[in-house]
């Protein structure tokens, strides 16, 4: 049902597409994409609000019975097109990348959907449209939380969607169980020391020998002092230090990230990772600045949910024409914000198959990467039939 009527609204669901990926906006700065959602809502008689800014909620049906939360992202990334396609971004040095377009314009869909069937809802669906996901610090959907999200609305259960542009074929829809995506912490360590002639070394306080013994330890921590059989990628991403061959300079900073699955092994490597970088700058007679800002903690399916989605949408769109996978227990590196409903929310990721047509295929944040249009409306349906079957069973 969901995947026929999905499909017959093509034309609007691509509309709604093509213009936000026409017009990419950043961050929690989306004037023209909450525009369009805010005027999608109002055409479908679906009441709505703002929590923050550019965060909108929107609700179809019933207050009373169960409630679930539709997740979908808006924001775009800091970085040109090369796609060549016709309704590429307009706007230098921003695009839609990672897809943000197609989850905004598929929930768009699939609130039209329910709507459409609202009288059958025994409970409320949640629409979950946030900005700002590729915040460094997860900004986008922390600010939607702290702002009320969950206290307010209190969903049961929660789910959201994202593209997929090469392992999963478009018209799939993979569901995952358990650890989904990791967590995520960046680090900032900053070392002052004395600054002098490189000819005189014995006169100064070298802050780049310093830091280079740091970041060294750095990865004998993950190596050595994690379980191996949790799974920690800890990385140093920049570095910089002086002005010239000569001089040693008065400063030095690094900065990188941490990765994993376990919030256990996560604060015991950050404490670790601050305890011997001050170790390190005494024995080297440097002033330490160690920052961490607040991180995203790792993306967990739960395993029931997901297991009775995976269930449901077998039953449903996957006997209607669109390919249900086995459950996957694969696992990314990457992060996800939507931890921040999924560490209080019994809650599933699911991923949308979207394999561009052209000869190479290219990952998701890249400059070339086109989704093929064709596997949005088995999103939509995806979205719609989640919460149909979440409210009528």
């Amino acid at each position: 049902m969901m995947y026929k009527e999905a499909k017959e609204m093509n034309e609007q669901l691509l509309a709604w597409r093509r213009q936000i990926h026409h017009h990419p906006e950043l961050g929690c700065r989306l004037p023209q994409t909450t525009a369009l959602v805010e005027k999608a809502l109002d055409d479908m008689g679906i009441s709505w609000e703002e929590i923050g800014p550019c965060a909108i909620v929107g609700v179809i049906g019933k207050k009373e019975g169960k409630k679930i939360l539709l997740r979908a992202d808006m924001d775009a990334l800091p970085m040109g097109e090369e796609t060549g396609l016709p309704f590429a971004s307009e706007c230098d040095g921003v695009m839609h990348s990672c897809g943000h377009d197609c989850h905004t314009s598929m929930l768009l869909t699939a609130a039209a959907l329910l709507k459409k069937h609202e009288e059958e809802l025994q409970g409320q669906v949640i629409l979950m449209f946030q900005p700002d996901e590729e915040g460094t610090d997860g900004t986008g959907a922390r600010m939607m939380v702290e702002n009320g999200l969950l206290d307010k609305y209190k969903p049961d259960v929660a789910v959201m969607a994202h593209m997929a542009s090469d392992i999963v074929k478009t018209n799939q829809i993979m569901l995952k169980s358990g650890p989904c995506s990791a967590s995520s912490d960046r680090f900032v360590v900053h070392l002052h020391g004395k600054g002098g002639h490189g000819a005189r070394p014995h006169q100064s306080i070298n802050p780049i020998t310093c830091a280079i013994k740091i970041a060294e330890a750095f990865g004998d921590i993950g190596r050595y002092e994690v379980d191996v059989q949790e799974p920690t990628a800890l990385s140093i991403c920049t570095f910089h230090s002086g002005t010239a061959s000569n001089i040693i300079p008065e400063d030095c900073e690094f900065t990188g990230t941490l990765r994993t699955f376990n919030d256990e092994a996560r604060q015991f490597t950050l404490d670790r990772m601050q305890q011997v970088a001050q170790s390190i700058a005494d024995a080297y007679r440097c002033q330490l600045t160690f920052d961490r800002p607040r991180g995203i903690p790792p993306l967990i399916n739960d395993p029931e949910f997901s297991q009775q989605l995976h269930t449901w949408l077998q039953e449903t769109i996957g006997q209607e024409g669109v390919d249900i996978p086995p459950m996957s227990y694969t696992k990314s590196m990457g992060s996800e914000d939507f931890s921040f409903i999924s560490s209080r929310v019994p809650s599933c990721s699911f991923s949308v198959g979207s394999t561009s047509h052209q000869e190479q295929v290219y990952p998701l944040h890249h400059p070339k990467i086109i989704f093929d249009e064709d596997g949005l409306a088995a999103g939509a349906a995806a979205y719609a039939q989640a919460a149909y079957s979440y409210l009528t069973k």
